[in-house]
């Protein structure tokens, strides 16, 4: 898998934000694509082959789920990749049972993927924990939810307790913990959210085609 390296077809874009808090921001990686793309058998085949034993088996045990799910996977390693400068295999991640996908390492880069309807996201970030969730619709309510869905992600805690989280313009307070939001408008027909726990300054985001990203 290749870094951060444009290709065509991609659609990229940076958003700039003053941060009025005295600490440190950093970028956030946004890696998406859009599954209603021819989708690559043989590429995504050599992708699933690659994956933890216990992973690859519930892959194939979920069919219906299997096409966001290993895009979801890619986009993820072309985020870390991105952030790391080099590539990464999917060796490298873990899938608790209990929680979302994270690297082996302790202490690296953390990652949040989410899809809904046609769209897979992944968001990525140095520092930190991040939280990103997608809900397709149009429904008023379902911005809402998608944020809250991305702060429960970003601090790990359980969706019981989405309705004790205090949102706000700027982000929200879950467990005590302050996180920093982008509401992004990135995916037609569907809310997306992404919280960190430290604050943003720039956006770097991208489309795959699917070719592209489940590609060697």
């Amino acid at each position: 898998m290749s870094n951060c390296s444009s290709a065509s077809g991609g659609a990229e874009f940076a958003v700039a934000a003053t941060v009025m808090q005295a600490v440190e921001s950093q970028s956030l990686i946004l890696y998406h694509s859009d599954l209603r793309g021819q989708w690559p058998h043989e590429l995504a085949e050599a992708l699933a082959a690659r994956l933890p034993y216990a992973k690859r088996l519930e892959v194939r045990a979920h069919p219906g789920h299997a096409a966001a799910t290993l895009a979801g996977i890619a986009l993820a390693l072309r985020a870390l990749g991105c952030l790391g400068g080099g590539a990464l295999t999917p060796g490298q991640l873990a899938f608790p049972q209990d929680g979302k996908p994270r690297l082996r390492s302790p202490g690296g880069a953390d990652f949040s993927i989410s899809h809904s309807g046609p769209w897979v996201g992944c968001a990525a970030v140095a520092q930190g924990r991040v939280g990103f969730d997608l809900e397709f619709g149009t429904a008023a309510r379902l911005a809402d939810w998608a944020a809250r869905e991305a702060a429960l992600k970003a601090v790990g805690a359980e969706l019981a307790e989405a309705r004790l989280i205090e949102l706000s313009a700027a982000g929200a307070v879950c467990r005590g913990q302050r996180l920093y939001a982008q509401r992004l408008g990135l995916f037609a027909g569907a809310a997306a959210c992404v919280m960190t726990s430290v604050p943003v300054a720039h956006v770097e985001s991208r489309a795959w085609r699917l070719e592209e990203l489940l590609a060697p």
